[in-house]
């Protein structure tokens, strides 16, 4: 059996829960150190992780020379300098995306990440999802022909304005960046160009709808529908979320209830419907592949590199702005933001909902 590897966590919000209980479940890990500025969360980690030392100052997880691995799941204000310290530091970095509050920080991470011989990776969980690496073999093979159109629509009711990561940006960003980047990943070139139409729903500051669609540099043409607007005060709440990928001579497309995900595939030789649990955020997968990186000394190739975060921060940021120049409307009033804001704070079932400080 190899030795455990030692992490500290820093940030024990909705996603940083997400990652303590997947590492303790993996059994690859010691969990030394959990970070976190709020007391009750504190108090919360030592109920969920009684062996690892608890702390409000981050310091102690840099200067424990023990520790080979930071994960980095506060707001991302904190990644940039985070991400450059611990690498400084000769410690591997696990982060949730953006990786810092600005396109500028982002490329400093980075090149901070680049010029090192560490191991850095981000959580950009739909490319370790089992439907889109079943679909991308699928084209691969030729089944579809020529990969010509890429059709992407994410729609929840999802995280309302003004309920938190305010750094993370607007829906389109804090969440979209993850359609444009599985986008660019099918069609494995540069955008090149793009038009987008948002609308500033309930009369927010920003817009939380976003439709944008154009072409890469190899011809193939895209379009992604991505907002936190589907419903939020209807009786029943649903979502709408769906790859549809369209060749030359087949077709691949999924479809997911947040439970269970169906794939079909329709290729000039075979016509495949595969169900399989949708697996979430697929931190397993994340926590497992850095593992492996770090006891072999060889960086896995499916692991998101930094880059590949900012690449898709950037553009998704480039697409808010062309929005902005397109006569952005604003539909609904704030006191319906405000009956949305309150319905999501006593909801015990829904999308997207933030868990409660204990």
């Amino acid at each position: 059996m190899s030795a455990l590897i030692k992490v500290g966590l820093i940030g024990l919000g909705r996603m940083g829960r997400f990652y303590l209980s997947e590492m303790q479940k993996s059994g690859r890990w010691e969990i030394a150190y959990i970070c976190d500025t709020n007391p009750a969360t504190r108090e919360l980690a030592r109920q969920l992780s009684p062996a690892s030392k608890v702390v409000s100052d981050e310091r102690e997880i840099f200067n424990d020379k023990s520790v080979q691995v930071v994960g980095l799941f506060a707001l991302a204000n904190s990644r940039k300098e985070q991400i450059e310290k611990a690498l400084s530091l000769g410690k591997h970095v696990i982060s949730e995306k953006p990786i810092a509050d600005s396109i500028c920080g982002e490329w400093d991470a980075v090149i901070a990440a680049e010029n090192s011989k560490l191991f850095s990776t981000v959580n950009l969980y739909l490319r370790n999802s089992w439907y889109h690496k079943r679909i991308k073999s699928f084209i691969e093979k030729g089944e579809i022909g020529e990969l010509a159109i890429i059709r992407v629509c994410h729609l929840t009711p999802g995280l309302a304005p003004g309920e938190g990561h305010e750094y993370e940006g607007p829906s389109f960003h804090d969440c979209g960046m993850h359609y444009v980047d599985i986008t660019k990943w099918y069609a494995g070139a540069d955008f090149k160009t793009w038009n987008a139409q948002a609308v500033r729903m309930w009369n927010y500051k920003d817009p939380w709808f976003l439709q944008c669609h154009g072409t890469f540099e190899n011809g193939v043409v895209f379009d992604i529908t991505q907002g936190h607007v589907y419903g939020q005060l209807s009786k029943d709440q649903t979502h709408n979320s769906y790859i549809d990928i369209i060749g030359t001579k087949g077709i691949a497309r999924m479809t997911h209830d947040f439970k269970t995900a169906v794939v079909e595939l329709r290729g000039v030789n075979e016509t495949i419907r595969e169900e399989r649990p949708f697996g979430g955020k697929n931190i397993d997968r994340l926590c497992d592949l850095f593992a492996d990186s770090i006891e072999s000394g060889i960086r896995h190739p499916d692991l998101p590199a930094l880059r590949d975060a900012a690449i898709s921060s950037e553009y998704a940021w480039k697409f808010l702005e062309n929005a902005r120049q397109n006569a952005l409307p604003a539909i609904g009033e704030l006191d319906t933001l405000e009956k949305i804001r309150e319905r999501r704070r006593t909801m015990k079932n829904g999308y997207g909902l933030l868990q409660q400080r204990q």
